[in-house]
């Protein structure tokens, strides 16, 4: 019998090996040719679909907006969608868990937002400093905020029983807020979808959707698709989305409008999600970043600090993009206080500062260690991001512009002087006022348009090889969570919009949360790269310590938040190793990168 056992296993962990070794073998299932020629497009017809540089103005001087993930599933569940239990058509993994699909597609009939009210709600976007909102109209559950004619899946058979969509509409129209519409064309819950009677059953049944939401509800500025693993004729996506810019003219659209097309850029604009992104790309992209660790409803997920936010906000706009961070109202219609109380911080800001971001393009300095660069016409604004630590005069160093400097000025406090000297720009400040400010910024007034010239790379350090230290730790969670990981993981370096995936991060309890760097030879650090997951901004209280030739271990900085890409500058003493101590996480501290360069 234990031979018979033994054998029955060994063939399971064949075919199961078998079956994962076989990549896309789910998603592969819902990709199938289009049903007739029609549905292919040339590039010539794809470039067609393309809006224009003044339909796109606005959008690009807009760089921050609001997403709205929302939905009756967050009565059950913290993710949207993804906590249904059941199949994914267009997916490439199938459900292993979650609210089993007969509860979860229920949900609605008890779904109602007594508190919901648009008008607030587009006073706070404003008052945020954002100029557009993405609404979920109908996410991959299939459920339907408008008065979809076609399926009882819909707000209008909740116990709310209100068109959200036309209410949006109508309070955005009286605001001036723009209004994006996201509509997913995957519908995990219509039977005909991605299947046999797709093209018959479940397309015309998403294009009423569209009709309904792109002409129904007065100016729509722009749509936000989500394919999914699928393919653009699917949807047929080309003579859809044309007959929707004679609706809206002027529409915008994302990349996520099915793959295959004929040239590499889809839509308007890429959209990286929880990653800010590239540095110098290639055309404008929006990065798409939560507020906590889910898109939905997430009481007791990790709230991003207004800092944090203003950090990624300056590096997007800088390296030519808009952030649209996503807040996920509650039950009742009413975004969390504690993630409004964020918010709010940033608004606040952006009434300051927001002249230095908004109606600007990336600078003609590529983003780097010292921070960002925004401009417009001869106006250029040098953000500058990086910390320095103790006994490091905050010296800001690039390359010397192509072009005369009129004028320099601080537009924040703290700003003393520019000089050029030996082929290098540099910004002098005042220590003191330097460390209060979160973005210490510079305006250079200069004599030409900077945008006429070629764009300038100010930062190709490489960091110090893994080879070259020994990694310490206090603790790990989980050996998958160890230390040697963000070493050891493709990506986990300072990149160009790469999903980080892999961290470090300490054990429950741990109450003093160290990882350590132990050179095997001492080294001049200049500069230290941290960052935390993207979905986990925790820490609030942390030091940055160095062992000197001697062993003897400082304090050299302090900060209170890490978030993404955290520079701080050292002095370049001979040390022989540097430690992150972290004192005070409000949540579950994940590390993704402590990277040091000479």
């Amino acid at each position: 019998m234990k031979i018979k056992l033994a054998a029955l296993s060994l063939l399971i962990t064949c075919c199961v090996h078998a079956q994962e070794s076989k990549k896309g073998y789910y998603k592969d299932q819902w990709q199938f040719p289009p049903k007739d020629g029609s549905m292919l497009v040339t590039a010539d017809q794809q470039k067609s679909l393309y809006a224009t540089e003044a339909e796109m103005k606005w959008f690009k001087d807009a760089k921050l907006g609001i997403f709205v993930h929302w939905g009756p599933a967050l009565l059950k569940t913290n993710v949207l969608s993804w906590g249904r239990n059941g199949e994914r058509p267009g997916a490439g993994k199938p459900a292993d868990g979650g609210v089993a699909s007969d509860v979860y597609d229920n949900l609605y009939k008890e779904f109602n937002p007594v508190d919901f009210d648009a008008d607030i709600w587009m006073r706070q976007v404003k008052s945020w400093g954002a100029e557009y909102i993405v609404f979920t109209a109908k996410h991959h559950d299939g459920f339907c905020f408008f008065d979809a004619k076609n399926t009882d899946h819909n707000i209008m058979n909740t116990p709310f029983g209100r068109d959200i969509c036309k209410e949006l509409a109508d309070a955005a129209h009286r605001s001036g807020v723009k209004l994006f519409w996201y509509y997913s064309q995957p519908d995990w819950s219509h039977p005909d979808c991605l299947r046999e009677k797709h093209y018959e059953n479940y397309l015309p049944y998403m294009k009423a959707h569209i009709k309904q939401l792109f002409s129904s509800y007065g100016k729509i500025e722009g749509v936000f698709w989500d394919h999914l693993a699928t393919k653009y004729w699917q949807w047929n996506s080309y003579h859809l989305y044309k007959q929707m810019k004679t609706w809206q003219p002027g529409i915008l659209t994302n990349s996520r409008m099915g793959f295959g097309w004929p040239l590499e850029n889809r839509g308007d604009w890429d959209d990286p999600e929880q990653s800010l992104g590239p540095v110098n790309h290639h055309r404008y992209w929006q990065a798409n970043l939560t507020m906590t660790d889910k898109w939905l409803y997430s009481p007791k997920g990790p709230v991003k600090t207004a800092e944090t936010v203003l950090g990624m906000l300056i590096q997007v706009a800088g390296n030519g993009g808009n952030l649209l961070l996503n807040l996920g109202p509650d039950g009742k219609g009413v975004f969390v206080a504690k993630e409004v109380e964020q918010v709010d911080k940033i608004g606040e800001w952006m009434k300051l500062y927001g002249h230095t971001i908004k109606n600007t393009r990336r600078g003609i300095y590529i983003g780097g260690d010292y921070g960002a660069t925004t401009q417009t016409g001869n106006t250029l604004y040098i953000h500058v991001l990086e910390k320095f630590s103790e006994n490091t005069e905050p010296v800001i160093v690039l390359p010397e512009l192509p072009i005369k400097i009129s004028a320099a000025k601080g537009v924040t406090e703290g700003f003393k002087t520019a000089d050029v000297k030996q082929g290098k720009l540099m910004l002098y400040f005042e220590k003191e006022a330097f460390n209060k400010n979160l973005d210490n910024i510079v305006v250079l007034t200069l004599e030409e348009d900077p945008s006429l010239f070629e764009r300038i790379e100010t930062w190709k350090a490489i960091p110090v090889s893994k080879k070259e230290f020994k990694v310490l730790q206090s603790s790990s969670l989980k050996p998958k969570h160890n230390a040697e990981i963000i070493y050891t993981t493709k990506g986990n370096v300072f990149s160009e919009g790469i999903h980080l995936k892999s961290w470090w991060e300490p054990a429950k309890g741990d109450e003093t949360q160290t990882i350590s760097l132990e050179f095997k030879t001492p080294k001049h650090i200049q500069t230290v790269l941290l960052s935390e997951n993207m979905r986990s901004h925790s820490v609030r209280d942390f030091d940055l310590q160095t062992k000197d030739v001697n062993g003897i271990w400082k304090t050299v900085y302090n900060g209170k938040t890490i978030g993404e890409g955290l520079r701080i500058k050292c002095n370049g003493d001979l040390i022989n190793g540097i430690r992150l101590k972290v004192n005070k996480s409000e949540y579950s501290t994940q590390i993704t990168a402590f990277n040091v360069y000479e």
